[in-house]
């Protein structure tokens, strides 16, 4: 067995195989299908800095459209603070989960999250945007439930930074690393973006129907090998190895074959 392959297994997806399919092959059934879209990387192009980040009025629309197709049955399962994307996409997604699973917006209602240690959680924060002071090439997202070291404009820097924070969680029992896109995240225990799909599923607008989720980054990773094994479909967005069934370049693609679905249920 080739150390490829024990590496994938650990971080919990395998090396392909057979490479994902162009997603251009596929075409769902909006009556039948459960549609969950991560958002950085996914329906926004990745920026230099979390708050730099583009939204324009035609992906409102675009998501105002596929709630329509499918009858409510499309969620937004993101790491960000549920705060933030209830920012930038107001109520033209009306079910929402935020911080990996850890809060949840659904029929205008805030549903409870996770509970955690909040002095433990306090003291990481601080810990950790002390750090981004003493090394300004490093960027803190603080988030509800966690906090992340961003290292995107200095890649070099990561292996400064998830030494860093595996010394300061250490075996904590609550908390625990997590690798994103040119970042390491904290977050607490038990929560990932499967889980939230799961909680989602039990909604009226959801229940019974087949699932389909679309992300980009490592921390998607675990969904999409969960919604395989329900046998759903999955789309990893760009490059990287993959458990994911599909595969589209980039959030413009995505969403250009998002709205031809659109367009074809018109028709």
């Amino acid at each position: 067995m080739s150390k490829q392959w024990d590496y994938y297994n650990m971080v919990g997806f395998a090396p392909e195989t057979d490479p994902p399919d162009d997603l251009e092959r596929l075409s769902v059934v909006a009556a039948e299908t459960a549609l969950f879209l991560d958002f950085d990387g996914t329906l926004v192009d990745i920026a230099p800095t979390p708050d730099a980040i583009t939204v324009d009025g035609s992906l409102k629309s675009l998501l105002t459209d596929l709630n329509r197709r499918h009858n409510g049955a499309v969620a937004i399962v993101s790491g960000r603070n549920l705060q933030e994307i209830e920012h930038y996409l107001g109520d033209c997604a009306p079910t929402v989960s935020g911080g990996h699973g850890a809060e949840l917006r659904h029929g205008g209602e805030h549903l409870h999250g996770v509970k955690c240690d909040a002095d433990r959680l306090d003291h990481i924060k601080k810990a950790v945007k002390e750090f981004a002071v003493l090394d300004p090439r490093v960027i803190a997202e603080d988030k509800s439930f966690g906090i992340v070291l961003h290292f995107r404009q200095h890649p070099e820097l990561e292996c400064k930074v998830r030494d860093f924070l595996t010394i300061l969680v250490g075996e904590d029992d609550a908390f625990e690393l997590q690798s994103a896109k040119m970042a390491v995240e904290i977050k607490p225990k038990g929560i990932s973006k499967a889980d939230a799909i799961g909680r989602i599923l039990a909604f009226k607008e959801f229940s019974g129907r087949s699932i389909m989720f679309a992300g980009d980054d490592d921390t998607d990773e675990s969904a999409f090998s969960w919604v395989n094994q329900q046998g759903g479909v999955t789309v990893k967005i760009g490059e990287g190895p993959t458990c994911a069934r599909y595969r589209t370049h980039s959030p413009s693609t995505f969403k250009a074959w998002l709205r031809e679905q659109v367009e074809a249920g018109r028709s």
